[in-house]
């Protein structure tokens, strides 16, 4: 790969394009609209299912573990994740009672 097109590379996932008068080749309003138009659709569907995406910093190896144990089980790692949940909300709830306010406690009597 020649020099002008590192430059053109580079300059394409910095965002510099335009400054290096480089035409950038993607576009960006149509990605924009196909993004939301596809959330959109999912969002309609974690509505009809009753669920919710998130995301969360997880421990590799405990990752690791969630996926071998859905691998060994069949199923997929949101249901071993929601499992877990599951297993830990009852296990909360029977040491503090139902859940039904926002009251703050302590976390290390959370469990």
């Amino acid at each position: 790969m020649d020099n002008k097109s590192l430059d053109a590379l580079f300059s394409g996932l910095t965002g510099n394009a335009e400054s290096k008068g480089t035409p950038q080749t993607s576009n960006t309003k149509g990605n924009r609209e196909k993004t939301g138009t596809l959330r959109a659709k999912q969002k309609k569907l974690e509505d009809e299912r009753q669920e919710e995406r998130f995301c969360s910093i997880v421990n590799s190896t405990l990752l690791k573990k969630i996926r071998t144990i859905a691998t060994r089980e069949g199923v997929q790692i949101k249901d071993v994740i929601e499992a877990a949940f599951v297993k830990a909300i009852d296990s909360y709830e029977l040491k503090h009672g139902q859940i039904d306010d926002h009251s703050k406690k302590n976390l290390k009597d959370l469990f």
